[in-house]
């Protein structure tokens, strides 16, 4: 059965719960999104989610592009959110995005949610490494965007990189990304940081704490704080 994005918005639409409007409210304004939320729970998202990871198999590269197209370029959130976790999942949607796309789709997204959704967990170290001129190419150019959803994707594409590897191109790409965000004030870049620190920290600590000590004072608070935190007690 070939995998069609409408019917994974019908599914997602018949598995959304009721939610009082002051409960919806509260989470709309959590995740920062200007979308519909449908209220989808996890356990039934993920039961479309392992189907749809087996049928997209089956699809081109030019119709699994087409596909994550049609869901993160919606009006809901919770489409958004499916397509980022089907890419977390399958390789085939990793290789058809290119970072072309995937700046295309973070130009449209609001708040962390959103853009996390769509690159929190998508390359792995071997496979940044295996792509790493064109890595280091777009996570530059990502930093240096004047859209701040880009920008705090230049931090949170790394993150999961970092936290496999020790190794120095990564790190290295790491800490100079960092520097040029670290003065920013917005909650969205802060705590992107810290994400990033602590993430970086888990193979790499003893180069995180010295950098930790060098940069106190221009690090933003909570990144120095919580990724101390890591060092010192390996929580989170």
């Amino acid at each position: 059965m070939e995998i069609r994005a409408d019917q994974i918005k019908r599914d997602l639409k018949e598995a959304a719960r009721d939610c009082s409007p002051k409960d919806c409210d509260f989470v709309v304004r959590y995740l920062g999104t200007k979308r519909k939320f449908l209220n989808v729970k996890s356990p039934e998202r993920d039961k479309i989610l392992r189907e749809a990871s087996k049928q997209i198999n089956v699809l081109s590269s030019v119709e699994v592009a087409k596909f994550l197209d049609d869901l993160i370029l919606s009006d809901t959130f919770e489409y958004v959110n499916f397509a980022g976790k089907l890419m977390s999942k399958s390789k085939k949607a990793r290789e058809a995005v290119t970072f072309g796309r995937l700046e295309k789709w973070l130009a449209k997204t609001t708040g962390w949610a959103e853009c996390d959704s769509i690159c929190q967990s998508l390359y792995s170290e071997e496979e940044v490494l295996a792509m790493f001129d064109d890595w280091e190419k777009f996570i530059n150019r990502f930093s240096q965007s004047k859209n701040i959803q880009i920008r705090r994707a230049s931090l949170v594409l790394q993150c999961k990189p970092t936290r496999e590897s020790r190794d120095a191109k990564l790190r290295t790409l790491a800490f100079e990304t960092i520097e040029k965000l670290k003065g920013e004030n917005g909650a969205l870049i802060t705590k992107a940081v810290s994400w990033l620190l602590r993430s970086l920290s888990v193979k790499n600590g003893a180069e995180v704490f010295k950098y930790l000590k060098t940069n106190q004072s221009s690090l933003p608070r909570i990144a120095y704080r919580e990724t101390m935190r890591k060092i010192e007690t390996g929580k989170k």
